[in-house]
């Protein structure tokens, strides 16, 4: 039995004056630890506990990392949700996932209560409060172990199987997917090593992103992967071109992660090409293909994943220049497996998205299962040489059956 936060809690003991979230409003690592303890009081007080969905609407990244781990703590699933969702949207998560708690900085709120018969509370983040209660409130209490409980249990224990946290995707197509993780996958995300140049197996020291919390890649390899190394999580808040090319230049951090977009306006300025600089690309507006299907040579070096397989390549420009894969991260196996309409890449590891039977999931279309083993197909049309795995280009004949 275990539970992801206990290694966050690890993290915490070994410092808890260091800056934990680098923000306008920092928190060192005591203060986070303690506001996640009040969030999972703040759950108890109400009977929302192990095993219930507790569903995150919100933009700030502090209030988003409270309520995710808080939520955690208590034995409960966190649900992300991007800020891009709309009422429609949210309510059609709150009834597929039967969460029993918003926390929400919509305003008004009540549009989001209608039809929701498993909500118990609604609690909002500077926005309106007459039909919720306010974050501030939700966090006054006296924790897990208040005067009404002396269990002395700080992290509700939860199995390596269990879900640990449903991560809505934003993508154009209705209704909305998640991707459902184990506790076990949460710990796979936090503890890889991607090998690019300066990462190595060294603990990250600092994380600097635009990308927003609600992508599981951002959560499960920036927040996690950082927070329980010790080192400074620095979300940025205000992500335009111009501000966020700023904060890359002259701040410093070990690893940078940024939307496509984002990237194409960075590789515009030049900011890409600086040798100081390691930027990658860690999330897709849409589904159906490796992060780096913009890739150019000369671009810098960059990680490839999706939401549902989480980050699994490395690709230099030397790979970008002859078509290769790249080399998969540590723990990662990769293959070509055949679709009928042509041979794609498909990886396994211990980090991938769980199938999902209650809820609709991306991880479900694409899993395959081969001699035993779970692959997730990632749409990247691939094809295998001397056991080298390459992209395979639209120019190229698909082999058929008699050919392989």
């Amino acid at each position: 039995m275990t539970n992801f936060v206990t290694e966050l809690r690890s993290a915490i003991r070994n410092d808890p004056g260091a800056t934990a979230i680098d923000c306008e409003d920092p928190m060192t690592f005591s203060q986070l630890w303690t506001a996640t303890d009040s969030f999972a009081g703040g759950l108890g007080e109400r009977e929302i506990t192990a095993g219930d969905r507790v569903a995150i609407h919100v933009a700030d990244p502090r209030s988003v990392l409270v309520a995710a781990y808080g939520a955690l703590r208590a034995g409960c699933v966190p649900v992300t949700l991007p800020a891009t969702y709309g009422n429609r949207d949210v309510r059609h998560v709150l009834s597929d996932t039967e969460a029993t708690a918003l926390v929400t900085d919509s305003s008004p709120i009540m549009p989001l209560l209608t039809g929701s018969e498993s909500l118990r509370v609604a609690v909002t983040v500077d926005s309106d409060t007459r039909m919720g209660v306010s974050f501030a409130d939700f966090l006054d209490n006296g924790g897990m172990n208040g005067s009404n409980s002396r269990t002395g249990i700080d992290v509700v224990r939860r199995a390596d199987e269990d879900p640990a946290l449903i991560a809505y995707v934003d993508r154009a197509e209705r209704p909305p997917v998640a991707a459902v993780y184990t506790h076990a996958s949460l710990h796979a995300a936090a503890s890889a090593r991607p090998a690019a140049p300066g990462d190595g197996s060294d603990p990250l020291e600092s994380h600097r992103s635009a990308v927003p919390l609600s992508d599981p890649i951002e959560f499960m390899y920036g927040a996690n992967a950082t927070l329980t190394d010790g080192g400074r999580y620095r979300p940025v808040a205000d992500a335009d071109p111009t501000t966020l090319r700023s904060l890359l230049v002259t701040t410093e951090a070990d690893r940078t992660f940024v939307t496509p977009r984002q990237y194409r306006a960075l590789r515009a300025n030049g900011v890409v090409d600086d040798g100081g600089l390691r930027v990658v690309e860690s999330t897709r507006e849409t589904f159906g293909t490796c992060h780096d299907d913009a890739a150019e040579p000369g671009d810098a070096v960059r990680l490839c994943g999706l939401p549902e397989t989480g980050l699994t390549h490395v690709r230099t420009p030397a790979d970008v220049a002859s078509g290769s894969i790249g080399d998969t991260l540590p723990g990662i196996r990769a293959r070509v497996v055949d679709e009928g309409a042509g041979d794609e890449l498909a990886v396994t590891s211990a980090a991938v998205a769980d199938d999902s039977p209650d809820l609709s999931s991306p991880t479900d279309e694409r899993a395959v299962t081969i001699d035993g083993t779970r692959w997730v197909r990632t749409g990247v049309p691939a094809r295998s040489e001397d056991g080298v795995i390459r992209r395979r280009t639209e120019a190229e004949p698909v082999r058929s059956a008699a050919d392989r």
